[in-house]
């Protein structure tokens, strides 16, 4: 079960972001911006590092596949990233909103003293993972139209990679223990499902509202 959840976020990994790229190269970027690109990369690398620690606790299979889970969604978000550079404009709006991250991740910091505690960079996550996808929804609800460059492969397919992805850290904290580096792991991967359900529900809402139209 183990290695058929393993593969299966591999795949969901591309069927997310290949469409995703080959929209904003097709010039289809509605909805999109150029700061959730790179907040989301700090988030895949705050996992990535939490995974590593847990790993470093108790190296099993299962937490080694979950470290490369997270090394993939970091090399394929940078590639959104960077298709992204020529298609789509920084915004005042982005500067505003990265900078809004920025003051929530210092706040965390200095509540927890440094970023070394795996809650720190756990609720740092939250708000570079969650905030984000709150700020799509709100992007895509002011164009008012759900032909953005998310597509409904896209959709589909974040709902099949971050819903394995927390159960496989359910299970990894189940079955080898709930330390520090996997507590803060889960944090962030449960903003994530909860957040990308509002986008999915937008999405489907604005999708409806155009057919009636």
């Amino acid at each position: 079960m183990e290695f058929i959840l393993f593969w299966f976020q591999i795949v969901m990994a591309f069927c997310f972001n290949v469409p995703l790229i080959v929209n904003i190269l097709s010039g289809r970027t509605d909805g999109l911006n150029l700061a959730t690109f790179a907040i989301f990369s700090f988030y895949f690398i705050i996992g990535f590092s939490l995974a590593l620690g847990a790993f470093r606790e108790y190296p099993s299979a299962l937490r080694k596949q979950t470290l490369i889970v997270f090394g993939v969604h970091i090399g394929m978000v940078l590639l959104d990233f960077g298709a992204g550079l020529s298609a789509i404009a920084w915004q005042k709006s982005d500067s505003i909103f990265t900078a809004f991250v920025f003051l929530m991740t210092l706040i965390t910091v200095f509540s927890y003293r440094g970023f070394k505690d795996p809650f720190a960079r756990g609720w740092v996550s939250v708000w570079c993972k969650a905030f984000p996808q709150l700020w799509l929804a709100f992007t895509m609800l002011s164009n008012s139209s759900e032909e953005s460059g998310i597509s409904g492969i896209s959709i589909a397919a974040g709902h099949m990679t971050a819903t394995p992805r927390l159960f496989q850290v359910y299970l990894s904290g189940r079955n080898e223990g709930w330390d520090r580096p996997t507590s803060g792991l889960i944090i962030g991967e449960i903003s994530n499902v909860v957040t990308w359900w509002v986008v999915t529900i937008l999405w489907f809402y604005l999708k409806f509202n155009s057919v009636q139209g």
